[in-house]
């Protein structure tokens, strides 16, 4: 019979320990591996970007999607030509970006949209809106600025980053089952039985970002969560080298998925399948998944045996709407994710990048952001608790 001992199992022990592996948690993998810190990535799937990173519209965002929030509009076009110079082998740029605000039911009009464009500093052309809608349906049209990027290129470059990076390690198919503090550390046991401390924890999980903090018993975040669908279609010639936004309001927006020959469809009223404002996300569709997704642990959708029928009927018929018959498309697929938005963002749609600090020593940090180029706000909380060795 072996010999009883207390002796704790060997820890392994990491200056940073990143949970989430979608752009945000890569990102502050590479950042603090090229300063020499040992840095862990917990990643819950077998790979990483298989949810929110991939399944959205892939918008690198100028600005223009926020004519009533004029911070987050700011914020978006002050890290747009960073983004785009440091991943340009992702970035597809060259189809023209068109915005529109439509003649009913908006909250902007075509001159007030194109005030807003001129006082944040971005682009934006008036043309005529017959070119591309239907007579009567949209007060304005504006030739602009706005790229996408593709997820899988992203990906395979951010990974190309960090492999020569000695002090990064990914573990994806991580379960966590506990996190505490000890001694300046967090102690972070998995399924497994493996352990992991670090003084330093970032949850950069998105949509599992509550389910995070409230295993540390901090205060969540107000949410709303949504089950979005992003379609994804073959566009035909005439609408191929086209991106089109229609706003502001119950729109649509229709434009390149990346450089994959497809584009995104997606509408505000339409998109959004199901809304959960519980702590944690709660839908109807997890009771049928079998315990595959539930409020404490989410599934990843596209897997999920109860996933929504699409709402390509309704999305489709409501682009066809406004759009000239010249520009048709074709439904291809659907990607499904949850999407977490703050309450507080509901009063004037803006979409701010929140990086919170819950504690210091040890340190637990959390971040939250809609938007893909707003990853450099990072920058100063990994500067700030860097390691000290």
């Amino acid at each position: 019979m072996p010999e009883e001992t207390n002796e704790r199992p060997t820890e392994r022990q990491y200056d940073k320990i990143i949970i989430g592996a979608g752009l945000y948690g890569l990102y502050a993998a590479e950042y603090t591996g090229k300063k020499g810190e040992a840095v862990l990535v917990l990643e819950y799937d077998e790979a990483p970007f298989k949810r929110a990173t991939y399944a959205n519209q892939a918008r690198v965002h100028l600005g223009y999607h926020y004519p009533r929030s004029f911070a987050t509009a700011k914020k978006s076009a002050g890290y747009f030509d960073r983004f785009n110079t440091a991943y340009a082998t992702c970035i597809h740029s060259t189809f023209e970006k068109i915005y529109a605000t439509s003649k009913q039911f908006s909250w902007t009009e075509a001159h007030q949209f194109e005030k807003f464009c001129h006082a944040v500093g971005i682009p934006c052309t008036p043309i005529a809106t017959q070119r591309i809608f239907k007579e009567g349906m949209c007060d304005g049209a504006f030739q602009t600025r706005e790229y996408t990027y593709d997820a899988n290129i992203l990906r395979e470059t951010m990974l190309a980053s960090i492999e020569p990076l000695d002090g990064v390690t990914i573990q994806y198919g991580a379960r966590i089952k506990q996190i505490e503090s000890c001694d300046h550390l967090y102690r972070i046991t998995l399924e497994t039985g493996e352990t992991l401390t670090a003084p330093f924890l970032l949850n950069a999980t998105y949509a599992s970002i509550n389910q995070i903090i409230t295993k540390m018993d901090f205060q969540p975040f107000k949410i709303k969560y949504e089950l979005c669908e992003i379609i994804l279609v073959t566009p035909n010639d005439a609408l191929a080298p086209l991106g089109i936004t229609v706003m502001d309001g119950p729109f649509f927006s229709i434009m390149p998925f990346g450089k994959t020959g497809l584009h995104s469809l997606t509408s505000v009223t339409f998109t959004p399948h199901k809304t959960s404002f519980d702590v944690l996300p709660t839908f109807p569709c997890q009771a049928q998944s079998k315990g595959y997704c539930t409020p404490e642990q989410l599934g990843n959708c596209n897997d999920c045996p109860s996933k929504p029928e699409s709402a390509w009927p309704y999305m489709s018929s409501l682009a066809k709407k406004y759009l000239k018959p010249d520009f048709d498309f074709e439904y291809v697929g659907s990607l499904y994710a949850i999407k977490p938005i703050l309450t507080v963002s509901e009063i004037d749609d803006s979409r701010p990048t929140l990086v919170k600090v819950f504690s210091e020593s040890p340190t637990f940090v959390s971040v939250l952001s809609g938007k893909i180029n707003a990853v450099y706000d990072l920058e100063e909380v990994l500067d700030q608790y860097g390691s000290t060795k």
